[in-house]
């Protein structure tokens, strides 16, 4: 099967206190953006990598791509008002017989090995999310105040989230709903199952200032 690679640079970048949208904010001499697309060319130089932006975002990012002399072959796909709108317009270039994996273009420290595990469980049952575990106590607010809640049972998900490209196409057909979060959350109104598998801690999502000093510090490290 073929593999599709959709990073999502959406976003405006509010909470990161900047004017620049936070998926062209530099890390080690780079847009976050491009450290995301050259994560998955290094997993696999074959992938087919389609990209992405608000329209008002495609100029700058053809110019940042002229300045860093970004050569990585990629389409660019405009994107919507939310996420579901932008993924919409995306899976439409996908071929049949392929496997997708959507990306947010703000997680530049996913592993391999986390790509490697979706892709596998999506070839094998059609879907697969990454996820790893809470570390802290939760508590579900109530109308009488809070109430703890059984850590073991919640999961905190990733992208990449990986489906086989049949699934995905005809899950991106229904009607939209604020309820759709995520992917998984499109396919699960499907009735189709949703898979997990393990994800990785050092694949954060960089939305805050602090998110960005984390991420160049663990990018320094490896």
């Amino acid at each position: 099967m073929l593999r599709h690679a959709i990073i999502l640079g959406g976003g405006v970048g509010n909470r990161m206190e900047m004017q620049i949208p936070k998926q062209f904010i530099p890390i080690l001499g780079k847009p976050i953006l491009m450290h995301a697309i050259e994560n998955f060319k290094k997993f696999d130089s074959k992938i087919e990598i389609i990209v992405v932006l608000p329209e008002a975002h495609i100029l700058l990012w053809k110019n940042l791509c002229n300045e860093f002399k970004f050569d990585i072959e990629h389409q660019i796909v405009r994107g919507g008002k939310e996420r579901f709108f932008s993924v919409q317009n995306a899976v439409e270039h996908i071929p049949n017989d392929s496997i997708v994996l959507i990306h947010d273009g703000v997680r530049p420290l996913v592993s391999h090995e986390t790509i490697d595990r979706v892709l596998q469980a999506a070839y094998e049952k059609g879907t697969a999310i990454p996820y790893i575990d809470l570390n802290e106590s939760i508590r579900e607010i109530t109308s009488t105040g809070s109430q703890a809640l059984d850590r073991s049972k919640f999961k905190i998900i990733q992208t990449p989230q990986g489906f086989k490209s049949e699934l995905i196409k005809k899950a991106y057909q229904i009607e939209y709903s604020p309820n759709f979060t995520d992917d998984a959350s499109v396919i699960e109104a499907q009735g189709i199952e949703v898979n997990l598998v393990l994800g990785n801690q050092r694949n954060i999502k960089i939305t805050r200032p602090l998110d960005l000093s984390i991420a160049e510090s663990l990018m320094t490290q490896s």
